[in-house]
């Protein structure tokens, strides 16, 4: 066990991490603990001012002479201060309370926190369950029964689960996401039925059922669905950015579809788009399972016995990519026209209607969200303009993002605009919004007074000409790079249609409709997808 104290280059020690305001630093390097190891900085953004934008040297002491694995810096909190510092998150919205828990095994990083398994929090599953709707809650009279054969992901506030639907009358699969119980029920079943059906929706996800499911931490909302592979594990696969074209046309025209109807995404990104798959139900359950082999849980047993143990789960399942056996395996997915579907509403609000405050990520968080973030420690709205700024970034990662081999990093889904090496841990803070209003060339009005009072703002070069200047820069690193995979011409339109989305004025934003009749979308020649 090793713990930390948490110093001020300013200040001097703060104290060993001990009280429930503190954080806790758990590490899982590998190193010996007599070693003398170098002092580390980090920034830590947090929602408590007193140690906002502070840079903390991070002192480790020993608690005992065992050998402690290292690997990498794990910030958790046991009240909720932390706005994750080193990935490209936003900050948490507010979630139930989590359990003080330990396990005897560790689980991987793939898998939901096993603390959240409380009240309020996820409903714990077995594979083989059979969940049901009440008859009467869909668009059929008679029960809908879905057994859970595998997990596909999780999220903040939601598990999801690959399932068979018992009652059709041939094989079909579905996915489950079984939100956590203290969600708003309503929301986003709200949002989906404001869409409607038909061609121009066929690019965003829709519902095949819901219903609730009550257990041992309340009462879940299930969204039923089709079953959706990912987007990164197509474009990273050979041959894939020949489709980036023709995805980002598909995505632009979902998105377009929710803004006719008055719907502001706002968490649009790569990993919030899936890719149909119309050919799964020609595959049995025995050759779907066989080809990714037994699951590698991880048993949830705990070092001391819960006050609750019925709220956990027997063990925790890491997710499967269904796509992944579909590409390898299945002909005919090989020949089918792949469709891009903009999913999870959860985020979405109904424009000049609702004030949820966005929770969009910091990767693709337009600026206006992301200076009052920063600056005023709020979260306003999502706007249609915001999803946007939030759709050039993935048109950007779809297009130019490097090869394959950097794709698999899960830091890539979230890359800002303009090239993961440099935003692999895109963040709320002063260099973000430093970044931003150096791409754009200009500082808001609005930012003025803040801007100059942050020494490491007011001595940045922010100018048109700089602007044009880092754009020139970017784009012959993209054309002239080992794994440039698109022609000078072509990344200029592409470069052309960015900007046009990425202006730090939202009102001076190409709408979606703009965007829809660039010539990059129009143009007939169709040799990059």
């Amino acid at each position: 066990m090793v713990g930390f104290v948490l110093t001020s280059p300013a200040s001097g020690p703060l104290g060993p991490v001990a009280n429930s305001d503190s954080l806790l630093l758990c590490s899982t390097f590998s190193a010996q603990p007599a070693l003398c190891m170098p002092v580390q900085y980090l920034a830590v953004q947090t929602k408590r001012a007193w140690f906002r934008s502070r840079v903390f040297a991070v002192r480790p002491w020993v608690k005992s002479h065992t050998e402690c694995r290292f690997g990498y810096l794990r910030l958790t909190a046991s009240i909720d201060i932390l706005q994750r510092s080193f990935a490209c998150f936003a900050p948490i919205p507010s979630r139930p309370a989590m359990t003080q828990l330990s396990l005897y095994w560790d689980a991987d990083d793939d898998v939901e926190d096993i603390r959240r398994y409380t009240a309020g929090g996820f409903h714990p599953i077995r594979l083989g369950d059979v969940v049901s709707s009440p008859s009467g809650s869909s668009n059929s009279s008679l029960a809908q029964q879905y057994r859970i054969l595998h997990k596909l992901g999780h999220g903040a506030f939601a598990t999801v689960w690959l399932a068979e639907a018992l009652h059709a009358p041939s094989q079909c699969y579905v996915a489950l996401k079984i939100c956590v119980a203290g969600a708003d029920p309503r929301h986003e079943l709200d949002i989906s039925n404001r869409i409607p059906q038909g061609e121009e929706t066929q690019n965003v996800l829709r519902l095949r059922d819901s219903f609730s499911l009550e257990g041992p931490n309340g009462v879940h909302t299930v969204l039923v669905s089709d079953v959706l592979g990912s987007l990164l594990s197509v474009v990273s696969a050979p041959g894939g950015r020949k489709h980036a074209r023709m995805l980002c046309h598909q995505i632009a025209c979902g998105l377009a579809a929710l803004h006719r109807h008055g719907i502001a995404h706002g968490d649009l990104h790569a990993g919030n788009i899936g890719i149909a798959m119309p050919t799964l139900g020609q595959h049995s359950p025995r050759e779907i399972l066989d080809y990714f082999g037994r699951p590698e849980c991880t048993v949830v047993l705990p070092s001391v016995h819960p006050e609750r143990p019925e709220a956990l789960p027997p063990y925790l399942v890491p997710p499967i990519s269904i796509i992944d056996y579909l590409m390898g395996n299945d002909p005919a997915f090989a020949e089918t026209p792949l469709r891009a579907e903009i999913m999870d509403l959860g985020n979405a609000i109904v424009v000049d209607e609702q004030a949820r405050p966005s929770c969009t990520p910091a990767a693709v968080c337009a600026p206006e969200l992301m200076f009052e973030r920063v600056a005023r420690s709020v979260d306003p709205p999502s706007t249609r303009e915001s999803d946007i700024w939030s759709f050039a970034c993935t048109v950007r990662w779809l297009t130019l993002s490097p090869g394959p081999h950097t794709l698999r990093r899960r830091a890539q889904i979230y890359e800002l605009v303009f090239g993961a090496r440099l935003f692999h841990f895109a963040a709320p803070n002063d260099a973000l919004l430093g970044t931003m209003a150096t791409l754009c060339g200009e500082v808001p009005l609005g930012w003025k007074n803040y801007w100059e009072s942050r020494e490491r703002l007011s001595s940045m070069n922010i100018s048109q000409e700089a602007a044009d200047a880092e754009w020139r820069r970017r784009r012959e690193q993209v054309t002239k790079g080992a794994e440039a995979t698109h022609s000078q011409a072509e990344v200029e339109e592409i470069f052309t249609l960015l900007r046009s989305m990425l202006k730090i004025n939202p009102e001076r934003r190409a709408t979606i409709e703009k965007v829809l009749q660039h010539p990059w979308f129009t143009r007939a020649d169709e040799a990059s997808g």
